[in-house]
């Protein structure tokens, strides 16, 4: 959704406030020098499965320009009244499927550039146990033919849900589940084969586990072993996360992190943490859920699971209200709330991000700032996050535009339109200045939980390209979790952003798996920082695995300089061995590359390939993004 630009008014103008000193806050944004891992995407959005689809119908344009990887829906099956109740119906002998509603929703998010992400719940009507939606299933066989034909559907009809999740918070007392942690790991067996029988490129994962502290890392590792055991996949582990302690949504990642890293089976394992609010409960009505401070909160845990490199999704409870709890970030009445700005400002930010100077040490609440810039804006999103109120004064260096337009956001309690009528709220900026009045540098006032984002621009606008072929799935490698290197592919604009952020040693890897690919494609690298040499695994490549039939059957290496020989090049997909033959293609850091895929191809290929994008070692400051794009005719 574009902002509506209002009538210009210069901040200038407004009363100013006097500052205690210990309030003011002096930070330099340089916007010339590279910083960090980049603003990616990958923060997403849940809804329950209580939410009916003609309230998305009525609120899905609100997706639009949120660039959200993916929605997360727990379908709710077999709870009479819950909206998905009847998706599978009939007897455990003869089951039927009404895959109506949640077709439409799978094409209404397409429309919007949103993924389904699908948690498969509860337990349906034809496979409970006792009538009780949180008990059974009667039949693991039958349990495991019906997600055998949930996968097949979709595979059949061209839908492409990114992920299946099975079931959700199987550990959440009796809420959801009236069995045991090995109870729900038959239920995840049994569904995991069934939907890979169904649909072979399925991505699968769990356990959706609500409370990973308190059911216990022996409880998990029971879990794996069993997954292991029974060699079903996990592309994903799943974890959930509602404030009890402040930041416990990253004591529990790094609780799932210290569980997975040590299996080497599971390296390519996803961190989801895909259910999460970083407010403490309880959760009121007219609470901080629903006023600024729910958005200050809300990018607080942005700024700091951008760290947490091997989380590659973290869904924000919730888009749209239930009518039960007010979590969400748009009403019952589709009426924008205050979290919901928040996330619109974030996504907005180029993914470039650049140096913040100045800023209080981190996790102390009060004053946060991002800032990142690309050829078509510079923006700057601060936040206070604190009781108390802050005041920043923020110094502009290198700053890339020096006419134009600066659009100004501002989000408090006392502006905050959703509080101050009952009508339509347009997401719109408070002023708009010329670029030349900021000067130098700005002064922001920031009340308890307030927001305020300025996008400079000259109107230029950067040309949208379509990527090569048609995306199956991702896969991503994490042979060292915990070390800060970071990969990511991101499907909101299909670049892929790569680098060692600080490390001396590490790999930096991500894959795409791509059908219909066409003969030729031109791939785009900016690459930054200083090339070094550190070690034998020293290297820049882009490696394409190609499918004949049902099998990958060669690999083809393109690299930026000579491998080392020691250097071992597998990936855990794909042959799954080294290269068949190695290409050098100079051109690999400084531009574009043209890569004849038809040309290296094995007879018989199919035109799907998983196309592996693979930074190791290469010094500490380097950097790259990487674009898959069609040869333009």
């Amino acid at each position: 959704m574009e902002p509506t630009v209002t009538e210009a008014v210069n901040p200038a103008e407004t009363e100013s406030i006097p500052v205690k000193k210990e309030q003011l806050t002096a930070i330099a944004v340089d916007f010339s020098k590279r910083e960090g891992v980049p603003l990616i995407k990958k923060f997403a959005l849940f809804n329950s499965g209580m939410v009916a689809l003609n309230q998305y119908e009525r609120d899905a344009h609100l997706l639009d320009g949120l660039r959200t990887d993916s929605l997360r829906i727990d379908i709710f099956m077999g709870n009479e009244g819950q909206p998905f109740a009847h998706v599978v119906d009939g007897t455990a002998e003869d089951m039927t499927y009404h895959f109506e509603e949640l077709d439409s929703l799978v094409g209404l998010l397409e429309e919007h550039g949103v993924r389904p992400y699908w948690s498969w719940c509860y337990i349906p009507f034809p496979l409970q146990q006792d009538g009780d939606w949180r008990k059974g299933p009667v039949s693991l066989e039958q349990w495991q033919s019906m997600f055998r034909e949930l996968a097949a559907h979709y595979r059949e009809q061209g839908l492409r849900i990114a992920y299946h999740e099975v079931y959700n918070e199987p550990d959440c007392g009796d809420t959801f589940f009236l069995g045991t942690m090995e109870d729900y790991t038959e239920l995840y067996i049994r569904a995991a084969r069934g939907l890979k029988e169904g649909d072979p490129d399925a991505v699968i994962g769990g356990p959706s586990t609500a409370f990973i502290n308190l059911t216990g890392a022996a409880a998990m590792h029971s879990f794996l072993e069993k997954v292991l055991e029974e060699n079903v996949p996990l592309d994903f582990f799943s974890y959930h996360s509602y404030g009890c302690d402040t930041y416990q949504y990253i004591s529990r990642t790094r609780q799932a992190r210290e569980i997975l890293a040590q299996y080497v089976d599971f390296d390519t394992t996803e961190l989801h943490l895909n259910e999460y609010n970083s407010l403490i409960q309880p959760f009121l009505s007219d609470g901080p859920a629903e006023h600024s401070m729910g958005g200050a909160t809300m990018l607080t845990s942005f700024e700091q699971l951008l760290e947490e490199t091997d989380v590659t999704l973290a869904h924000w409870a919730q888009f749209l209200d239930t009518g039960y709890e007010p979590l969400g970030s748009v009403d019952t009445k589709g009426r924008i709330k205050a979290p919901y700005w928040a996330y619109w400002m974030y996504s907005q930010m180029p993914e470039e991000r650049v140096l913040v100077k100045g800023l209080p040490e981190e996790n102390e609440a009060g004053l946060h700032a991002l800032a990142s810039a690309d050829a078509e804006s510079a923006c700057i999103l601060l936040w206070n996050d604190a009781p108390e109120s802050r005041t920043a004064e923020i110094r502009l260096e290198n700053s890339p535009f020096t006419s134009g337009k600066c659009e100004i956001y501002v989000m408090n309690d006392e502006s905050d339109p959703y509080w101050q009528s009952e009508g339509e709220i347009k997401l719109q900026p408070q002023a708009t200045v010329d670029v030349q009045e900021t000067g130098e540098s700005i002064t922001v006032d920031l009340p308890a939980g307030g927001i305020a984002f300025y996008r400079f621009s000259d109107g230029a606008v950067m040309e949208k390209t379509e990527r090569a072929g048609t995306m199956i799935r991702k896969h991503y490698y994490f042979p060292e979790r915990g070390k800060k290197s970071y990969s990511f592919y991101d499907e909101t604009d299909n670049t892929v952003y790569l680098g060692m952020n600080g490390e001396y040693s590490a790999r930096a890897i991500v894959a795409e798996e791509v059908k219909r690919l066409p003969d030729i494609v031109q791939l785009e690298c900016l690459f930054g920082g200083r090339y070094q040499e550190i070690d034998s695994n020293t290297s820049f490549s882009v490696r394409i695995d190609y499918a004949v039939g049902e099998e990958y059957t060669k690999a083809v290496l393109f690299t930026f300089m000579p491998m080392n020989p020691r250097r071992d090049s597998t990936v855990p997909w794909g042959t799954k061995r080294e290269a068949d033959s190695v290409i050098l293609c100079d051109t690999l850091l400084t531009g574009n590359s043209w890569l004849m895929l038809k040309s290296n191809a094995p007879e018989g290929w199919s035109g799907r390939a998983i196309i592996t994008y693979d930074m190791h070692s290469t010094g500490e400051d380097t950097w790259a993004e990487l674009k898959l794009k069609p040869v333009e005719e």
